[in-house]
């Protein structure tokens, strides 16, 4: 990418992107140590296959294909390991014998809070280590990077 494509009015400066990117590279650092000492036994790309189930409930493969943006044989067979480690349950659909619907176990409800707690006793450590005074500063782009980041692309 060339130093042009960063020179319209309005847009975000080349050291503000390598800052998101450099805090994106930290966040996934501890997504994924954190679902390792959790779990251990399951990839990034499984626990968000779980998690998008888990708050969709009930949900078939179309769907949870169309959440992650992955092909549906792909989600197939993540959520076949799901249900092999007895975190997804997949039942027929009463109304419409074709489609499997997808929800997870209570040991997947356990996985995700546990995975969720490791995460919460991370940044609980990470933000303690800031100054008082610029955590709320911190906290707040944060929150606001998040509402940003979720709404659709315009």
């Amino acid at each position: 990418m060339t130093d042009t494509a960063w020179s319209f009015p309005g847009t975000p400066e080349i050291a503000d992107v390598e800052a998101a990117i450099g805090a994106l590279y930290a966040m996934v650092d501890i997504a994924d140590s954190t679902l390792a000492e959790a779990v251990g036994t399951l990839s990034l790309s499984q626990f968000h296959t779980l998690r998008i189930i888990a708050e969709r409930t009930p949900v078939n493969v179309s769907q949870v294909a169309d959440a992650l943006d992955m092909n549906p044989s792909s989600v197939t067979r993540t959520c076949a390991r799901l249900a092999t480690l007895r975190l997804v349950r997949r039942r027929q659909n009463p109304l419409n014998r074709r489609e499997v619907l997808l929800a997870p176990t209570a040991r997947g409800h356990q996985v995700l809070e546990r995975v969720r707690d490791h995460r919460r006793n991370r940044f609980h450590h990470i933000l303690n280590r800031l100054d008082a005074a610029e955590r709320p500063a911190v906290t707040a782009a944060l929150a606001r990077f998040a509402e940003v980041a979720a709404q659709p692309d315009r």
